[in-house]
């Protein structure tokens, strides 16, 4: 080989030479600079954990500081689903099961929510035992992936009470994650699912803190690099006053089950109370029976046995009758048909009607004639004792000379048919009030014959029968504005809200909604026919020997059903004093008779004890608290 053959192949492995060295050089600068950052940040997923630090949530209390909804301290566990890969991730997923009694699915359901977050730690389970917790420590190198701290959960210090209130707390939903997908929610989160704690999730939640941590191979924390404290959430302080609510669901409880074992409805377990200020439209008590348990509901290891129990409970438990419950009003409608008739000349104050309690066309018979035994007819009446003794022969004629349209047109005004605007989840029901025009679209596909309104329906409506529909928070909003003589406020809950400091940060101002228009007249005949049934009438039995001299005025109401479907609902509704009430409670108990028999008892034994604050000596009543903030 000559000497130009070898410097020609020497230059040509030189340039080979320099040519690997250029792509040698090229891929390292690309791989350090240009995705240096990238694969610095994947060395530092290696050993470095950001391990989210959950705000503490928003407490609820009373209106005098008693705590309706609190946190504590506790065990959680998580798992870091990028970790349980292979054989081993298997033996991890087997001895998690046994420590913290989950099936397979339920650890598979977590690591499948958080498949999207490999590296960030998903909650499996919350308010894990002190003795579970150990026996995990002592199995810590065959646990790689699984993380043990300490965190706070939900409390609810008086289990059910006011439950449809408050509500409670459940793992995000995929619905609600993708809703919420914005606001820096994960997919083992905890969140409100119904009442308050829904309605004011994000108020409530705070902003969660953190902190970089260096870990081992095990996962096990080496030294905390980085650290965000969180920002609690703000508490909210309600107007619910925890002792009237107590009182409200244990007078349902209580005289349900007496009316129960009288032998008269054996039906009755399901009721409402409402307890509403009428000078402002708070809500000092808001009782549905049957309610749950929050913390059962909250709790991982009770949610799904208990869901189901209270899901096919044929009482309905989950079901807030206070907002969502629909039933027709009954005799406690009566007022607003008096109030139209005066307002549009259809009767006086002193006009007396006889009453001989057979409809006009001869088929409707009042309840007097229809008792076991019979009663006399009511003859002579005026709208005053009309109402006192609730005679539906009056009314009848009444609903009749005013006309379906310019009744339905009266009961609008006054609420029914419309919500009440309370904030509350799920939202309250609107109700309903007929029309010729809403029963032609309503039975649109039955015969002409079906479509039409008759006089009968007319008169069921002047009596709270027929198609007419509200909820018991509708009732009590009426009756704030029969006590205001016209004034109806917006209902609420939410006192203020407020930071754990004591801060304001909101606070609900009384809004009046509708003002029911009368003349003094017509307020005064229709007032004081109202005082008239618990002094003499319809309601007399049930508040016989009040004992603190106080004016009420209310009503009762029973709802008759259909055939088959069991006995009369029963309704009182009333206001105290009457010269300048400070209080409205609405009863309702489902086939509970006669409103004086179950609904007016359980009234009294509510009013007795509001009155009672201010008729016994300093320190005897219950609840003497002062207000916090």
């Amino acid at each position: 080989m000559d000497n130009k053959t070898r410097v020609e192949r020497a230059r040509v492995l030189g340039w080979c030479i320099i040519l690997i060295f250029f792509l040698l050089t090229s891929r390292l600068w690309y791989l350090q600079i240009v995705q240096g950052q990238k694969y610095a940040a994947m060395a530092d997923g290696n050993r470095i954990r950001w391990v989210r630090t959950p705000a503490p949530r928003g407490r609820m209390f009373d209106r005098n500081g008693v705590p309706l909804a609190t946190n504590r301290a506790s065990f959680t566990v998580s798992l870091l689903p990028g970790s349980l890969d292979g054989e081993m991730g298997e033996q991890v997923l087997t001895r998690l099961s046994d420590l913290l009694g989950l099936t397979r699915e339920e650890l598979q359901e977590a690591i499948k929510k958080g498949i999207s977050y490999p590296y960030e730690p998903i909650r499996v389970m919350q308010d894990v035992p002190a003795k579970t917790v150990v026996a995990m420590e002592e199995q810590r190198f065959e646990l790689p992936g699984v993380i043990v701290e300490m965190a706070e959960v939900r409390e609810y210090p008086n289990g059910p009470l006011a439950s449809h209130v408050v509500g409670y707390m459940a793992p995000i939903s995929p619905s609600l994650l993708s809703a919420w997908s914005d606001l820096g929610y994960y997919s083992s989160d905890y969140v409100g699912m119904t009442g308050l704690e829904r309605l004011y999730e994000h108020v409530l939640r705070g902003e969660d803190g953190g902190s970089q941590v260096e870990v081992s191979a095990l996962n096990r924390p080496v030294q905390v690099l980085d650290e965000v404290p969180p920002v609690p959430g703000s508490d909210l302080v309600l107007t619910i006053d925890k002792d009237l609510q107590e009182l409200a669901e244990r007078s349902l409880v209580e005289h349900l089950a007496k009316v129960r074992a009288a032998g008269d409805y054996t039906e009755t377990y399901c009721g409402v109370v409402v307890v509403l200020n009428p000078k402002t439209g708070a809500v000092l008590a808001m009782a549905s029976i049957p309610g749950y348990d929050p913390n059962r509901l909250s709790d991982a290891g009770q949610r799904g046995t208990y869901y189901t129990e209270l899901s096919q409970d044929k009482h309905r438990p989950l079901f807030n009758r206070a907002v969502r419950g629909l039933y027709s009003p009954g005799s406690a409608f009566k007022p607003i048909v008096s109030i139209a008739a005066l307002e549009e000349g259809k009767t006086t104050a002193n006009e007396v009607f006889y009453a001989d309690d057979i409809g006009p066309y001869g088929i409707k018979r009042c309840w007097t004639l229809r008792n076991s035994p019979p009663l006399p007819a009511h003859g002579n009446v005026t709208v005053r004792s009309a109402l006192a003794e609730s005679c539906n022969d009056y009314f009848w004629e009444m609903g009749l000379r005013l006309g379906v349209d310019m009744l339905a047109e009266y009961a609008r005004a006054a609420g029914f048919g419309s919500p009440t605007g309370l904030d509350i989840y799920p939202s309250e029901e609107e109700g309903l009030v007929p029309d010729p025009e809403w029963k032609r679209q309503r039975f649109s596909r039955q015969p002409r014959s079906e479509q039409l309104w008759y006089p009968m329906e007319t008169m069921d409506m002047a009596i709270g029968q027929g198609f007419l529909l509200v909820t018991p928070l509708q009732m009590a909003a009426f009756y704030m504005g029969l006590a205001n003589r016209g004034t109806i406020y917006v209902p609420y809950l939410v006192e203020r809200i407020q930071r754990p400091t004591g801060e304001v940060i909101a606070e609900t101002r009384p809004r009046a909604v509708r003002v029911l228009e009368a003349s003094p007249q017509t307020w005064n005949a229709v007032i004081e026919g109202l005082a008239d049934v618990v002094k003499s009438g319809t309601g007399a039995s049930a508040f016989r020997g009040f004992p603190y001299p106080v004016s009420i005025a209310g009503k009762t109401g029973s709802v008759q059903l259909g055939p088959g479907q069991g006995d009369a609902h029963s309704w009182f509704c009333g206001f105290a004093p009457v010269e300048d009430p400070e209080i409205v409670v609405a009863a309702f108990a489902e086939h509970g008779g006669g409103g004086a028999t179950t609904a007016g008892p359980i009234v009294r034994m509510i009013m007795e004890e509001y009155f009672k604050k201010q008729f016994e000596p300093a320190g005897e009543a219950a609840g003497d608290l002062e207000p916090i903030g």
